[in-house]
């Protein structure tokens, strides 16, 4: 008797306790790999292990993210489940504790239902629509514009739009990278062209908006 009231009391506490059934709220920033997962997220990238050929076929469900934006996890729901559907009552939880777990208990809440960021930041409400698929970097770039990412858009790992899965070997942008050289431009041209930008507008050659985007440009190529 003792035991079932026990355990009334924790189903009621995982029932009823916010940090599962609220979404996120407030200012979140991601980490470059909490990003990367997040787009494979948004591809439906299933576990390779489980997953055969990793072929994407699979459906995003749900997703969770620390509120230190450095830890995540998610669920998706697999080809074969899609007529029946995926989402279970409890999945929440679920999503969350697992990211709770990766987080080492750093607060997880919800980010995203299905393809519709639900973590509220204060701006704009953000769908990722199918067209926008077509695109890693068109992806990347709603969720930067919506304020959750601060780094470069070029420093991220190039995805496969046909597994979800992080491919190396192309860029955010989908091109393939130089094998003799990951980027078109080497660092050493890229620190050079900052000192140029910078001693522009340091001698009022270059306005202040006109070296940012000059330089968002160049780190963008």
């Amino acid at each position: 008797m003792k035991f079932r009231i026990i355990l009334s009391i924790i189903l009621s506490l995982l029932l009823f306790n916010p940090s599962y059934a609220k979404w996120g709220k407030g200012p979140l920033k991601l980490s470059q790999g909490t990003m990367e997962f997040v787009l494979m997220y948004m591809y439906g990238a299933g576990n390779k292990k489980f997953s055969g050929n990793a072929k994407r076929k699979n459906d995003p469900d749900m997703m969770a993210i620390s509120t230190d934006g450095r830890s995540s996890f998610y669920y998706y729901c697999p080809a074969e489940f899609r007529a029946r559907g995926c989402l279970q009552d409890g999945l929440q939880r679920l999503t969350i504790l697992g990211c709770e777990k990766e987080s080492n208990g750093t607060p997880c809440f919800l980010f995203a239902k299905k393809r519709r960021i639900v973590w509220k930041n204060g701006g704009p409400k953000l769908r990722i629509k199918k067209k926008d698929l077509k695109s890693p970097y068109v992806v990347a770039k709603k969720i930067k514009d919506a304020g959750f990412y601060d780094g470069e858009l070029s420093k991220l790992i190039g995805i496969d739009i046909q597994t979800g899965q992080v491919n190396e070997d192309i860029k955010i942008t989908g091109q393939k990278k130089d094998k003799d050289n990951n980027d078109n431009k080497s660092s050493t041209d890229i620190v050079k062209e900052l000192e140029t930008l910078t001693k522009l507008y340091e001698n009022g050659s270059l306005s202040k908006e006109e070296f940012d985007k000059a330089k968002n440009k160049l780190f963008d190529e």
